[in-house]
């Protein structure tokens, strides 16, 4: 295949579609919709964990202060993993305020600011919980039509996972105490 040579034709469509090949199934431009929806939703969990990072009391729970913190990198690093995807589909990855908070709206995510260190946590825990069905329903509508992004969603969902776990705990041990 090295030594084949291209036409002018094939290497113009080369350089405009990239990544994309005639083995990728799926419809691209929904694709990047649903991405850049759930990037949307993303970056407003960062914002509500660092809120809540902001608002904990460091002497009732000093861990929960860096965990919040930890979580809300997280966040934004699954955002920035899901920019990356929509660029290499050719599309162009929400950046816009207002567009941001629309979007999150419109999948089900505003952020909230509870009054007590557990009302925060449980907050966060029904948006991971929120997060974990949306990446779970596209990761089944993508199937195996468009591979990496598959792959890109099935990190996230584990990571997303963790935190839905380490909340839960959180207020399981609280609750006995």
């Amino acid at each position: 295949m090295a030594n084949q040579k291209n036409s002018v034709g094939e290497i113009q469509q080369a350089i405009k579609q990239g990544a994309i090949t005639r083995e990728y199934q799926a419809d691209t431009k929904h694709v990047v919709q649903a991405l850049n929806g759930l990037r949307s939703t993303e970056i407003m969990s960062y914002l509500q964990y660092m809120q809540h990072q902001y608002m904990a009391v460091s002497l009732l729970s000093p861990g929960m202060k860096t965990e919040f913190s930890a979580h809300a990198t997280q966040e934004l690093d699954h955002a920035n993993r899901l920019a990356d995807r929509v660029q290499q589909l050719g599309g162009v990855p929400i950046y816009d305020p207002k567009d941001i908070s629309l979007k999150a709206a419109n999948m089900g995510v505003t952020p909230e600011q509870g009054g007590t260190l557990a009302d925060m946590v449980t907050e966060d825990l029904m948006l991971e919980r929120h997060q974990i069905e949306v990446y779970t329903a596209l990761i089944r509508e993508i199937g195996d039509r468009d591979l990496v992004t598959r792959q890109v969603l099935l990190g996230i969902l584990g990571e997303t996972e963790k935190h839905a776990s380490e909340l839960a705990d959180y207020l399981k041990r609280t609750a006995d105490t």
